[in-house]
């Protein structure tokens, strides 16, 4: 892993890109919450968050969000509480919740509103639940709060739904540690030579027997029943070898018991072992579901529509009832869930969505409006529907469902060879013992020691701990994992593909001169500022973000602007001046048509800036580019943007025409991955074009884009600017795979040692107590030599980058 001088963003931790204005922070987000926790006094905030990887805030601090949603629930559970006469209740989610700061923080924001009443914050779930007295507490005031902070409130899946998938896990686990303590506290005087004889021996036994059965009921049967399914699709799971020994172990367990056999009652060994798997499974899938959990679970298409009528009526209707010839409004910022023809007269849409063009494009009556199209004018506008939503384009793009590619064949043969190797030397040591004149109690308790000591006790505990050290080291360079097999299938990578648009360029074009914003008075920054913020036109989010800096957030009564669709947006201040941000020389005088300008700022006629864009690669993209060819991966551009726009980004990346292709659909990126080689690709893209493509691919990641779709379709997603990530996704990847192989060497040498005194008879109950912790112990310190070198190296690192960051900011605020 290479080091990096990168400095750390003051607010969230991820690094900052060289091209930013302030060295301290990744984005204007992150330096306006920073100002806003140092201003209110909230800076024990960084105390608690440690040295945790939070999502930047990027511009939603910022921006404008719609809570009409939220005022309907509000209302819904007023009047519910109204009828009950109870407080009213909401049941919420939340985005940017990470560590304990958040926590604290998001509760002295609540005790700050007026009429708050109890807030309950889930953390582990991404939720939170309020109560409040109807009419003292306004849910809408304090969402807007939260989202100064960074912290955006969505609607929640529902309370069954949002129960953590490890919650059974824990429960289980509770439980089978406490029957393996009481089996090992009433097996111990047995190894300690407690007489047969004693009056209370039988008892002992008759508890460890009661335990090791619970835990064989409570969590063997999570091991046995998803050993069961993977079997019922002909594929041999780590769970079928765990199964086996734990079944085995009892059944010889209670066979000794019954017959007075000591060397069989391995109940303490059941009951421990049980534990000792569940607290591995639980270790593995608690930072994936997690992590799961850090993006809303928003709809990425409203659920209700307006149906217009011709009388002038409107009425909800559910948008899988939607159907050709229905009139249908749609707001700005509303997606178009069907292919439809424009009734009104303009509309601004943009098409990024379904092709990843940023530019935005205009429409006139009578023209298409694409399935997917998102309405970018500031009124709203009906549309004619040509189509159901099912079959639509973008009804496939949201619902369509990850490829399943098959368990790595190696390992699945490994295993079938493995279990058959252990039956038959089982079977076989016993049926040799019994031709030797040994008693039946004594072959079978060989063959039955043979079962127990080949369990994959390491490979069960170790494996899982491998894969949190590499989720660790990852969430220090802001990437998280969603899936459990994300380790496996990244080893196999052999080539990577990449959208363009908001992938390896930012989501909005860059302003390429942003002096022209320093040029500018106090007022018409502020009015250039009250001309964007509401625009959902790529042009003037970009100017937005510039803005944040230097313009403080308007007042709810500012006057608003309005758009000509095609030109540009005009202001009317309230003392008396015409402000216009569009087109060179649509309300300006002097521009050239010969200037590189794509937009003019004017006022009452006159000029006072032009600004231009580009599409900029993100930070490090170069690097990371050339990292992953240098590890022998080949390297494409996938895109549905224009011919010279995509390029252009590659001749900045050395790509050959070769290897980019343009003006794709998202069949056609589909198409592409699985031409390449479905099964040896990773697709890093952001938006619902990129959707078939995720499905088709070995595994996917996605940028956080605040769209909340792709971040769920994922295998992992990343926060920051940077894919500078990229190539130590793979390192990290590798080197856990040479954890594990080294684990899985040592556990060989382990069983053949161990099934040898099995077939020797010198395998006892008590010594297979010790061996098992024993060998844990052992496969646990491999894995923290080999991942925990890298871990040290890039804590390191992060000391280097923060104090670089500090000095910065002592420089910039004049201190020595």
């Amino acid at each position: 892993m290479k080091g990096t001088s990168e400095p750390l963003c003051l607010h969230c931790g991820t690094p900052v890109p060289s091209t930013s204005g302030d060295m301290r922070f990744c984005c204007t987000g992150c330096a306006f919450v920073h100002d806003l926790l140092q201003q209110e006094g909230l800076e024990k905030f960084y105390e608690l968050r440690g040295d945790q990887t939070l999502v930047p805030v990027g511009s939603q601090a910022l921006r404008e969000q719609n809570f009409d949603w939220l005022a309907q629930a509000t209302a819904e559970a007023e009047a519910k509480a109204a009828k009950d006469s109870t407080v009213a209740q909401l049941h919420l989610g939340v985005q940017g919740m990470s560590c304990l700061g958040c926590i604290w923080l998001m509760g002295r924001v609540h005790q700050q509103q007026p009429g708050a009443g109890r807030i309950s914050i889930h953390a582990s779930r991404g939720e939170i639940d309020l109560e409040w007295t109807a009419g003292t507490f306004s849910p809408v005031g304090f969402a807007e709060r939260l989202q100064h902070f960074g912290y955006m409130l969505g609607p929640s899946s529902g309370k069954d739904k949002s129960k953590p998938a490890t919650a059974d896990l824990v429960r289980r686990m509770g439980l089978c540690g406490a029957f393996a303590m009481n089996a090992m506290a009433f097996t111990l005087p047995t190894y300690l030579g407690m007489s047969r004889d004693f009056m209370f021996a039988e008892w002992f036994d008759l508890v460890a027997a009661c335990s090791a059965t619970l835990a064989l009921l409570v969590g063997g049967s999570y091991f046995a029943e998803k050993s069961w399914r993977a079997l019922q699709h002909g594929v041999l799971h780590i769970d079928t070898p765990i199964t086996l020994g734990i079944g085995a172990a009892w059944i010889g367990a209670m066979v000794g018991w019954a017959m007075g056999v000591d060397g069989l009652k391995y109940f303490d060994f059941v009951a421990t072992f049980i534990f000792l798997m569940l607290v591995g499974r639980w270790l593995q899938q608690f930072a994936v579901e997690k992590n799961s959990r850090r993006m809303l679970q928003g709809a990425v298409v409203a659920e209700i529509m307006t149906i217009c009528h011709p009388d002038g009526a409107t009425e909800p209707k559910a948008l899988r009832d939607i159907t050709a010839g229905d009139t249908m409004r749609l707001k700005s910022g509303d997606l178009c869930p069907v292919s439809a023809r424009l009734s009104s007269p303009h509309v601004g849409i943009s098409l990024e969505w379904i092709n990843g063009e940023s530019a935005a494009t205009e429409r006139t009556s009578g023209q298409l409006v694409p399935s997917g199209a998102l309405m970018t004018s500031h009124r709203p506008v009906e549309v004619e529907t040509l189509e159901g939503w099912e079959g639509s384009l973008l009804q496939r793009l949201v619902t369509s469902d990850r490829h399943e590619h098959a368990f790595s064949p190696f390992v699945g043969t490994l295993l079938k060879w493995y279990l058959a190797a252990v039956v038959l030397i089982g079977i076989a040591g016993g049926v040799v013992w019994l031709a030797m004149g040994a008693s039946p109690a004594t072959a079978l308790q060989v063959m039955i020691s043979v079962f127990v000591v080949s369990c994959p006790c390491a490979l069960g505990v170790a494996a899982p701990f491998a894969d949190d050290l590499a989720n660790a080291l990852l969430q220090r360079l802001g990437v998280f994992v969603r899936t459990g097999f994300l380790w496996q299938r990244l080893v196999r990578v052999r080539r990577v593909l990449f959208d363009k648009t908001g992938t390896l360029t930012a989501e909005n074009p860059t302003l390429k001169n942003p002096e022209a914003l320093s040029s500018l008075h106090d007022a018409d920054r502020a009015a250039l500022h009250q001309l964007v913020r509401s625009s959902l036109h790529p042009v003037c989010r970009s100017l937005f973000d510039a803005l944040a800096l230097h313009t403080s957030r308007p007042d709810s009564d500012s006057a608003q602007a309005e758009e000509v669709v095609g030109m540009g947006l005009m202001l009317q201040t309230h003392d008396g001046h015409a402000y216009a941000l569009g087109r060179p020389g649509w309300k300006d005088r002097g521009s050239s048509p010969a200037a590189q300008e794509d937009v003019v700022f004017s006022r009452d006629g006159m000029k006072l800036a032009a600004f231009t864009f580009e599409d900029r690669l993100r930070p490090s993209t170069r690097a990371a580019v050339h990292r992953l060819t240098q590890f022998g991966l080949s390297v494409a551009l996938l895109s549905g943007d224009r011919r010279e726009k995509v390029a252009h980004i590659a001749a900045q990346l050395g790509l050959d025409e070769s290897s980019f292709h343009a003006e794709m659909t998202p069949d056609q990126k589909a198409a592409a991955v699985r031409a390449s080689g479905a099964g040896q690709t990773l697709f890093i893209g952001d938006g619902a074009n990129d959707s078939l493509a995720f499905d088709e691919a070995l595994c996917a990641g996605s940028p956080v884009t605040g769209k909340n779709f792709l971040e769920h379709k994922a295998d992992f997603y990343f926060l920051g600017n940077s894919l500078r990530f990229l190539p130590d996704l793979l390192s990290v990847a590798h080197r856990r795979m040479l954890a594990v192989r080294c684990v899985f060497a040592f556990a060989l040498l382990y069983n053949v040692s161990a099934i040898a005194l099995a077939l020797a008879g010198m395998m006892s109950p008590l010594l297979a107590a010790v061996l098992m912790p024993a060998s844990s112990v052992v496969t646990l310190a491999l894995v923290q030599l080999i991942l925990g070198y890298w871990g040290r190296q890039m804590r390191t690192q992060d000391k280097e980058a923060s104090t670089q960051t500090v000095r910065g900011a002592k420089g910039a605020f004049g201190v020595s």
